[in-house]
Order: structure tokens, then C-alpha cells, then sequence
């Protein structure tokens, strides 16, 4: 009897201090690999959110880029783009005249959140401006689940900016143009022709995403290069406000 009295076992006390004790070990642990999940979850979707969305910047600004102007000298971006869709002539032809040149139309919509690019193409070899077909040949999804960006005041950024010349420099000094005076959408006849610069803002979602917890803000600025302010001609009435020549 004396020595099953020296093997006494833990009290009710020992026992739930231990059980307390891992209990807040086990917590612990389970704490810190929820918040590696999270985390890895979150780098990989900006991960996926920046490649997709880079991917859409560099196809969209390169159709951007890709303006021209038509034969009859008509400007390269069409009258009544406004914040959300532009049309523009394009040519991404090898420049021997083989090929004519197609109106593209970007387009986002803020409903569905897809960016998309319809091809338009000529009905004949030097087109002239209504000489393109009624409807898109093709349409191209550049990116889907896209958002509008906010300001550091909470108001939506447009997905299209549009930006004309305007003279610049010290009173009495020497003068010089900058694409900074931004135009009224959508653009009049007189403001497409004045077009010089165009900025594109959006947000890239992740893969399914539902909100912008951890979207990408991705911008670039393009400018057109049919639009030289060095081929300007100078209104008389207002010569602070270039007219670009279409070259």
C-alpha cells in the first residue's frame, strides 16, 4: 500500500493548468498559420492583379499609340468620346500602304467591369470618316474584372482623361506648350481636334474578387502623335489655345 501512495498521480489543478496552458499554445499556432494564409493569399492575388492588369496597360496604350489620321486630314480621335469610351483611326500596318487603316473603339464598362477593344474595319483603301463598317469585326477582351480608381478625396477617376495644349511659362518669358489643359467630355468636333494627350486609369482585381482589397491602380499617359505643337496654328482670338495641325 505504501508504494502505490509514492506513485500518486497529477491533481484536478495540474491538469487543468496543463490543459490551459496548451490550449493557448495550440491558439497560437493556429493564429499564426491563418495569418500566413492570408498574407500568402493577399501577395498572390496583387501578384495575379498586377499581371493581368500590366498585361491590359501595355495592349491598350499600344493601340492608343497606334493613331492616325485619315486621308482628308479628319483627326484621329473620333467627336463624342467621352470617360469611359473612346474611338480613335489606327494603323498597324507595316506603313507601305498595303493595308487600310481599321477604327478601334475602347470601351469599359463599369457594370460589368470588362475593358474591351472593338476592331472596325475600312470599306475601302483610304478611308475617309463614316467609311468604316457598321459593325465591329472583331471585339477583344483586354481585361475583366476592372474597377474605376478613387482620388484622396473619394471621387471616382475616369477611365479616359483627354488633355489639349495650352502655352505655358513666365509673364514677359519665353513660352512653351504643355498637354495639360483638360478637355470637357464627351469631346466636341473642335475638341477631338485637339486632342494631344490621353490618360487611362483603372483598378485590375484579382481573379474573382468581388471588391478592391487588393487591386492594382495601374495609369499611363499617351501621347498622340498626330498632334505636334510645333505645327501649330495660332487662334487670333485666343492665342493661348493651339489648333494642332493633323501630320
Amino acid at each position: 500500500m505504501k508504494r502505490l501512495r509514492d506513485e500518486a498521480g497529477m491533481t484536478l489543478m495540474e491538469v487543468m493548468v496543463a490543459c490551459t496552458v496548451g490550449m493557448i499554445v495550440i491558439l497560437a499556432v493556429f493564429a499564426m498559420l491563418d495569418s500566413s494564409v492570408r498574407m500568402n493569399t493577399g501577395v498572390m492575388s496583387r501578384t495575379d492583379a498586377m499581371q493581368r492588369g500590366r498585361l491590359a496597360m501595355d495592349v491598350l496604350t499600344q493601340e492608343l499609340r497606334s493613331q492616325v489620321c485619315l486621308v482628308d486630314l479628319t483627326p484621329a480621335v473620333v467627336p463624342e468620346s467621352d470617360e469611359s469610351t473612346v474611338s480613335f483611326y489606327s494603323d498597324f500596318s507595316d506603313g507601305d500602304g498595303s493595308e487600310p487603316p481599321t477604327m478601334r473603339t475602347l470601351r469599359f464598362d463599369p457594370d460589368t467591369g470588362a475593358i474591351t477593344t472593338d476592331i472596325y474595319q475600312a470599306t475601302r483603301m483610304e478611308p475617309r470618316s463614316g467609311q468604316f463598317e457598321d459593325h465591329p469585326s472583331a471585339t477583344n477582351l483586354r481585361l475583366e474584372n476592372a474597377s474605376l480608381q478613387e482620388d484622396a478625396e473619394g471621387r471616382p477617376v475616369p477611365f479616359l482623361r483627354y488633355y489639349a495644349y495650352e502655352w505655358k511659362g513666365e509673364e514677359g518669358g519665353p513660352q512653351h506648350p504643355e498637354a495639360t489643359l483638360e478637355l470637357d467630355t464627351p469631346l466636341s468636333d473642335t475638341d477631338a481636334r485637339r486632342v494631344a494627350r490621353v490618360d487611362i486609369s483603372f483598378v485590375a482585381r484579382p481573379t474573382g474578387a468581388d471588391g478592391d482589397d487588393h487591386g492594382v491602380n495601374l495609369s499611363d499617359q499617351i501621347m498622340a502623335r498626330h498632334s505636334d505643337p510645333n505645327l501649330a496654328r495660332w487662334d487670333p482670338i485666343n492665342p493661348s489655345l493651339p489648333d494642332p495641325r493633323c501630320v
